[in-house]
């Protein structure tokens, strides 16, 4: 809340004003109370105190009246507020799980690539070495298979990026389309393996 009273609100008018003829009904009261009834008093005097002590309360009630006004009004615009706070809040709420959603999707396809990736690398042959015959015939009959993989990976991998864009998550669709691109690099290399 702001340290500034807003002394321009009807609601801090109103309270001033009741304040003030409050304390002026106080001041008013006393010296009417203090005055010796039964001495030789000022009739005068004494009568407008009176008068002036009915304005005041007269003038209490009508800010009383107002002040509850007041209130009402202030409790209906904080109701309003506390409305669209809660319509915001389930907006939140549905953004938060929509982008837990889609980074589970996103670890998921990550996992699938770690997996292939180490598939892939199996058919490496160490520096300086050859593919066996056995290994070129299982690397030949295994190629189709990681290709489609890579293939269906990179697929879900942009899928997954628009989707990200769609929901304006620039972070997760930065990172799905780096990992699609190093998809595409991979599946490249794939085809480069010796198969002979």
């Amino acid at each position: 809340m702001s340290n500034k009273i807003k002394r321009d609100s009807p609601l801090v008018k109103c309270v001033l004003a009741l304040d003030s003829y409050l304390a002026e009904l106080e001041r008013i009261g006393a010296k009417i109370n203090s005055t010796d009834m039964t001495s030789d008093i000022d009739g005068e005097y004494v009568q407008k105190l009176m008068t002036r002590f009915t304005e005041c309360g007269q003038g209490i009630s009508e800010e009383v009246t107002n002040l509850s006004r007041q209130l009402q009004e202030a409790q209906a615009r904080a109701e309003s507020v506390a409305e669209a706070v809660s319509r915001q809040a389930e907006l939140f709420k549905i953004r938060r799980n929509e982008e837990k959603e889609k980074l589970e999707q996103f670890r998921v396809l990550g996992e699938k690539v770690r997996e292939l990736t180490a598939a892939i690398s199996s058919f490496r042959p160490a520096d300086g070495k050859h593919l066996s015959g056995e290994d070129r015939a299982k690397l030949r009959s295994n190629v189709p298979g990681l290709e489609a993989q890579l293939v269906s990976l990179i697929e879900e991998l942009q899928n997954l990026r628009k989707s990200a864009r769609d929901s304006r998550m620039k972070a997760l669709e930065k990172n799905a389309e780096s990992l699609a691109q190093t998809l595409e690099a991979v599946r490249k290399k794939l085809g480069d393996l010796p198969q002979h």
